[in-house]
């Protein structure tokens, strides 16, 4: 079910057309609420919506009535609905009622955190030559240390594990504690004793590239992690706090345990 206009990667698509390439994909749509709806396409994130403006709001209060009674209904902006048009994850949007209002509430990591983590979908994106370069990503020692992170976070009951944005800076995965979205870039672009510092400090200062500019709700911290048997020297320290990044080892990674 769709609320209006949708806005797909930067361009304006009328509900019909919207309609249109969802059934190519092979879903159902319909425009009026029943049991069938399991998800709901808002197109007007920014502001509250009224039921006098073209029902928008009577479908989103029925949406907070059927979760509410215990049968969840996924509504995601017009970001997610990009998302999903790209075969990619989308994260459901929270609703608060205010008076006679109903809106769609903006989240921490909003352009930043994409959808639930997906562990084959990290495994089958494409690698450029500069990440297998500065981060080393594809080779084994890269492989082993990434799998390791991911048992960490994933095992922290108070964390939601979450993909990059499609569109954000592509670190490896991400999550939520309080009002900071952090998301972590592994590297690993060489074997120890040979020069590794240089390379991880071009790592540090990679990352911090790619987070510069990013606007979001909330205070994003990039992470780059390292492996054990890294060195966490002064002048490592010392070009990541000049870019905002955080070096650390998986023990000490923030956030709560």
């Amino acid at each position: 079910m769709f609320t209006g206009k949708i806005l797909v990667d930067g361009e304006w698509v009328f509900r019909k057309d919207c309609k249109s390439r969802s059934q190519t994909l092979g879903a159902v749509c319909q425009d009026s609420f029943s049991k069938k709806v399991t998800l709901v396409v808002h197109g007007e994130l920014a502001g509250n919506v009224k039921d006098v403006d073209r029902g928008l709001s009577r479908k989103l209060l029925a949406v907070m009535q059927s979760r509410r009674a215990g049968r969840h209904i996924h509504v995601v902006d017009a970001a997610g609905y990009s998302d999903l048009l790209f075969g990619a994850p989308a994260r459901c949007r929270d609703l608060k009622m205010q008076g006679d209002q109903v809106s769609v509430m903006p989240e921490v990591g909003d352009g930043f955190l994409g959808g639930p983590f997906d562990r084959l979908r990290l495994r089958s994106r494409g690698i450029s030559r500069l990440e297998a370069d500065v981060l080393g990503r594809g080779t084994p020692r890269h492989e082993k240390l990434l799998s390791i992170l991911i048992d960490q976070i994933a095992g922290r009951a108070s964390l939601e594990v979450r993909a990059p944005a499609r569109r954000g800076p592509q670190f490896d995965l991400g999550w939520i504690d309080g009002q900071t979205a952090y998301g972590t870039w592994v590297a690993s672009p060489q074997p120890p004793g040979t020069g590794g510092l240089s390379r991880l400090e071009e790592a540090v200062l990679h990352v911090g590239r790619l987070v510069r500019g990013v606007s979001s709700q909330a205070q994003l911290q990039p992470v780059v992690v390292l492996e054990d048997s890294e060195d966490l020297a002064s002048g490592l320290k010392e070009a990541a706090k000049a870019v905002g990044v955080h070096v650390s080892k998986i023990a000490g990674l923030p956030g709560r345990k």
